[in-house]
């Protein structure tokens, strides 16, 4: 029988640190009527109405879903995951890149 090393209450206290540094999916209300400037050099703009354009993807629409946005455009249609990094910042493995908002 393998032990995990530390007591339950030691484990837990270690994990503490890390879930609360971890990111979270994004939400409606970090996204409507904002910009994404992505390293990668794309901006995505989210309208507060669920317009969204892109210059890599083009014009369209975005709402919200459990598994992450979904955009429908003239070049994509299909879900973009973006996490909210502990920063402020974004990630999006789709994207392929970290973002943040644009000033």
């Amino acid at each position: 029988m393998k032990t995990l090393g530390c007591t339950l209450a030691a484990c837990l206290f270690s994990l503490a640190p890390y879930s609360s540094a971890t990111a979270n999916p994004v939400t409606a209300k970090d996204l409507a009527g904002k910009k994404i400037c992505w390293s990668n050099g794309n901006v995505s703009t989210f309208g507060a109405g669920g317009k969204y354009s892109s210059p890599i993807v083009g014009e369209g629409t975005w709402t919200m879903t459990s598994v992450g946005v979904q955009l429908r455009t003239t070049g994509f249609v299909g879900i973009l995951d973006i996490d909210k990094q502990p920063d402020g910042t974004f990630k999006s493995i789709l994207e392929k890149s970290n973002g943040s908002y644009c000033r």
